[in-house]
This record gives C-alpha cells, sequence and structure tokens, in this order.
C-alpha cells in the first residue's frame, strides 16, 4: 500500500467523522453504547476535537487499508501518539467507568438490585473526589428513572432485526455456532456478511460486518460503523422502548460502513 493512499484514506474518514461532529453527532449520539456514551463524554469534554478525530482516521485507514507492516505501525501508533495515549488512559480512568451511566443497562439493574453490589458501589464512590455519572443519555433513555428500565430481550430484537436486515439487502439467513445468525447478501454492490448474536453475558447484542474481498485492498473482517467511535464492543443500552428505532439505526451504519468502504476500494 503507498503512503499516497494511506494519506488519502485517512483525508477521506477523517472528512466522515468532521462531518458527523460538526453536525453535533446525531448519528452517533443514537447508538445504544456505553463504549460510544463514554467516547462522546469524553470528545464533549475537549477544548479541540480535532486531534483525536485525526489520529482516529489516520488509525483506521491503517486498519482498512490493511498491509504487511501496517499492524505494527498501529500499535506504536497507540502506544505513542498522545492524542492515543491521552484518550486510551481516559477511558480507563474512574470519570469514564466508575458512573452507572457508563454500566450497560443489564449491568446497571444487576447492581442497582443487588443489595451488596450497592453497598460497594456506596463504599467505592466515598473514596472519590469528583461525583460519577449516573444519569443516561436522553437521546437512548426517555426515563431517567433506572427502576423503570425495561431492557429489550432478544425475541423482540430478533424479530426487529429480521424485518431490517430484509429491507436492507434482502439476505439469505443461516443459523452460525454458538447462538450466531449469519445474513449475506448484495449491498451498494457490495457482498456483505451480518453475524448478529444476543448469546453475550454483558451485553445485548453484537453484530459484526464483513465483506469478502479477494484483492484485500480493503479489509471489512468483523467490523462495525461504531468502531470508528472508539467503541463497537457491543450494543448494551437497548430498551422496550428504544428498540425499533435502534435497529433501523443499525441497518443504517450498516449502509455506511459498506458506502465508507466502497469509497476506500475507489481509492
Amino acid at each position: 500500500m503507498s503512503d499516497h493512499r494511506l494519506a488519502d484514506g485517512a483525508a477521506l474518514l477523517l472528512d466522515h467523522l468532521h462531518q458527523e461532529a460538526g453536525a453535533g453527532f446525531p448519528r452517533v449520539r443514537h447508538i445504544p453504547d456505553s463504549g460510544v456514551i463514554r467516547f462522546l463524554d469524553y470528545i464533549d469534554s475537549l477544548a479541540d476535537r480535532g486531534p483525536l478525530l485525526e489520529s482516529m482516521a489516520r488509525l483506521h485507514a491503517m486498519g482498512l487499508l490493511f498491509s504487511p507492516g501496517s499492524h505494527d505501525t498501529m500499535l506504536r501508533l497507540m502506544d505513542e501518539d498522545p492524542v492515543c495515549v491521552g484518550y486510551r488512559d481516559a477511558m480507563r480512568s474512574p470519570h469514564f467507568s466508575m458512573g452507572l451511566r457508563y454500566a450497560g443497562l443489564r449491568m446497571m439493574k444487576a447492581m442497582l438490585s443487588d443489595p451488596q453490589s450497592a453497598a460497594m458501589m456506596k463504599q467505592t464512590r466515598a473514596t472519590l473526589d469528583f461525583t460519577p455519572r449516573d444519569d443516561m443519555p436522553p437521546e437512548l433513555v426517555s426515563d431517567p428513572d433506572p427502576a423503570h428500565l425495561k431492557p429489550a430481550k432478544a425475541p423482540q430484537l430478533r424479530k426487529l432485526i429480521d424485518a431490517a436486515l430484509k429491507d436492507l439487502f434482502a439476505p439469505l439467513k443461516e443459523k452460525g455456532r454458538g447462538g450466531e445468525t449469519l445474513y449475506t447478501g448484495a449491498l451498494e454492490g457490495a457482498t456483505v456478511n451480518v453475524m448478529i448474536n444476543f448469546a453475550s453475558r454483558d451485553v445485548q447484542l453484537v453484530h459484526l460486518v464483513s465483506i469478502p474481498d479477494e484483492a484485500r485492498s480493503v479489509m471489512v473482517v468483523g467490523r462495525t460503523y461504531e468502531q470508528l467511535w472508539g467503541a463497537g464492543t457491543g450494543w448494551d443500552y437497548l430498551t422496550e422502548e428504544n428498540a425499533e428505532a435502534s435497529i433501523r439505526l443499525l441497518a443504517e451504519n450498516i449502509r455506511e460502513l459498506v458506502r465508507l468502504r466502497n469509497r476506500l476500494k475507489a481509492l
């Protein structure tokens, strides 16, 4: 891979990141993922978000436009770039991990319903020099009272996903291993494979997108759109109320990821 193509790929991704950020993150703020919430809270705290977006664009360009040496370059960038190091350290800090806001709905309900967990949380918080955030993003949860939370369950999500992906690219559907469901079809001129899994203990929904490419010019293997924003381990903020809109967004995000891939492939 030429340095020129990598630079063009980073510029393409950076333009997408800037457009979404400049509009106030209208797509990203509705992704039901606590990792995305942490990212948004962090970037909202920055006086200048430009350097972070630039570093993220470079990293993802190297990951998508993969070459034999890009893996080591990515690791070096993550370890040496002060912007990447600052973001990683912030995500590991109590400020972005201690609050119920960052726990995911299943974990949140479990912690609040278990007296021992509640007591341990109270004890830990007494040692902090700040007040952790327990508020939930209104874009995802309209009722701020955790007692009223109704996390979405697999039967509701499965029905919504079947309908949304059928409308998106009329895929073939088959059972995979370990509770996985595989959807395969054509979208935006590309063969697209989507894996869906509800079997995770920690999250409600895992989805991964892969696009076969014999030329290996753009590597989309087990990716998600929200990985562009520092998340992508699974959706854990799905409620019975937001499930329908969230699954519509899932389909839109898959389409956007495919479009970005196609634009990179054309470079």
